[in-house]
Formats: C-alpha cells, sequence, structure tokens
C-alpha cells in the first residue's frame, strides 16, 4: 500500500475503505474518529473542533506518529461504527484498532475547540501509553 505525504502543519484523514481497514490492522493503534454531524445543535462545534484540530502540534505528532484519523460523514457512518453509536451518540472517538469499539468519546460541547482539542490530545496520549 502506498503512503501518503503526511501534511507537515495537518492531520491526514482517511475515508472508510479497505485500504483503510488494513492500515488500521497493520498499525494496530488506537483511532481517531471524527464523524461530521449535520445536526444543528452539534455542527457549528463540530465545524470549529475540526478547523482546530490541525492547530495542535501534539495532537498532529500523535497521529503522524501512526494514530489514523477516521472521517465520516454521519449519513455515510458504516453499519460496523454506527451500530456502536457513531454519529449519534458520539461525534468524536478514540477507537480500539480491534473491533473499532469506543475507548474514549469526546462532548464537542464541552468547551471552546482549542480546550477540546487539548482533551483529545491528552486522551489520546494516554491511551497510547497504555497501549504500548
Amino acid at each position: 500500500m502506498a503512503t501518503p505525504e503526511l501534511p507537515d502543519d495537518g492531520v491526514l484523514w482517511r475515508g472508510w475503505s479497505e485500504e483503510t481497514l488494513r492500515l488500521i490492522a497493520e498499525r494496530d493503534k488506537p483511532v481517531l474518529l471524527f464523524v461530521a454531524n449535520p445536526e444543528p445543535t452539534v455542527w457549528p462545534f463540530l465545524r470549529e473542533i475540526f478547523k482546530a484540530m490541525p492547530k495542535n502540534a501534539k495532537l498532529r505528532q500523535l497521529l503522524h506518529d501512526g494514530c489514523p484519523a477516521l472521517f465520516l460523514k454521519a449519513d455515510d457512518a458504516p453499519e460496523e461504527l454506527s451500530s456502536l453509536g457513531a454519529g449519534s451518540r458520539y461525534q468524536i472517538a478514540i477507537l480500539s484498532p480491534s473491533g473499532l469499539t469506543p475507548m474514549v468519546t469526546v462532548d464537542p460541547v464541552s468547551g471552546n475547540p482549542d480546550t477540546v482539542v487539548d482533551e483529545i490530545a491528552a486522551a489520546l496520549e494516554r491511551v497510547l501509553k497504555a497501549w504500548i
């Protein structure tokens, strides 16, 4: 599988595909999931968090070091994820690479976007420390 160029100042978001699933299995590291949900009570928060994510150096480094970042639209979420609550009970989560079950979920309306992204990076870092 060809490795896409990782953006130095951004996040390489992957879509749901066989190639992505193979990558997740090969890396065997937690997966950051972002579900773009157009629901008006959550979308404005998600939009601002999504904009803030590439600006967070710690989060970028964790993702560049091997944690895949998965981006889905709520309406396109596969049954494997939607049955576990992706796009309904949670929009942002850290998933186990085994079964893609949520280990940590993030409330997108819990604070300002930069603070939420800091919390995502800290949670991913803690999960990775326990993972290794």
